[in-house]
């Protein structure tokens, strides 16, 4: 199909949202605020003890990446041209912590959730 054939609807925008049990990406019309297409990713969580919650770092990096190629090839599929996202928001976890490596940009470690965050930095203190 050619480019000239897509649907032209003005702006668009996208959201990433990345909690700590999904991904996704949606994207939106901005003048109609409806909802074009979206895709969501399940997200792993390990409890290696009582009240820690632990996620694979690049899983998650990996989440978002899957979550905005799909929904932008269900775009191509609807002919809604993909050039026409003008901004992305990002909704994070916030409070969970991830430490990486300067140099390699690889984790050091399993990204670290809320309640394990605020106990170590209360026996930190």
């Amino acid at each position: 199909m050619a480019a000239s054939d897509r649907v032209v609807l003005g702006p668009l925008v996208g959201s990433i949202d990345q909690g700590t049990s999904s991904t996704r990406f949606l994207v939106f019309n901005a003048k109609t605020a409806e909802l074009l297409s979206h895709h969501q990713v399940e997200i792993k969580q390990k409890f290696p003890k009582e009240g820690w919650v632990e996620q694979d770092a690049k899983e998650i990096l990996q989440s978002v990446y899957e979550c905005v190629e799909k929904t932008c090839e269900k775009l191509n599929q609807l002919n809604i041209d993909i050039t026409n996202i003008k901004a992305v928001g990002v909704s994070n976890q916030r409070e969970t912590t991830v430490v990486w490596d300067k140099t390699t940009g690889e984790p050091l470690y399993n990204a670290i959730g809320t309640c394990i965050s605020a106990y170590l930095l209360s026996i930190a203190s």
